[in-house]
């Protein structure tokens, strides 16, 4: 009788542990949700800034989204210039 209570106990503490790891896993993927939506926010805005894009609506979704580094970008990378940060982007076909 002792075994299984033992076994029991075992198996109680290992379901919360893994619990509470399962728990921290899905609060770290919330904050890193977070960051991706920020940084490929950033880089549409980047894209559309630096190819010209024809659309305001969504350069203006991205800059907000991509708030406080689409600022940098603003100042950084010049219109239609097909280069941002040092990288060439590919031509668009007009």
């Amino acid at each position: 009788m002792t075994m299984r209570r033992f076994t029991a106990a075992l198996l109680w503490a290992t379901f919360c542990v893994a619990s509470a790891a399962n728990a921290q896993a899905a609060v770290q993927a919330r904050e890193t949700g977070v960051s991706a939506v920020w940084l490929l926010a950033n880089f549409c805005f980047a894209g559309m800034r630096a190819q010209d894009h024809p659309s305001s609506a969504w350069r203006f979704v991205a800059f907000l989204f991509g708030l406080p580094g689409t600022l940098l970008t603003w100042f950084l990378v010049a219109e239609g210039e097909e280069r941002v940060y040092g990288v060439d982007l590919p031509k668009r076909r007009t």
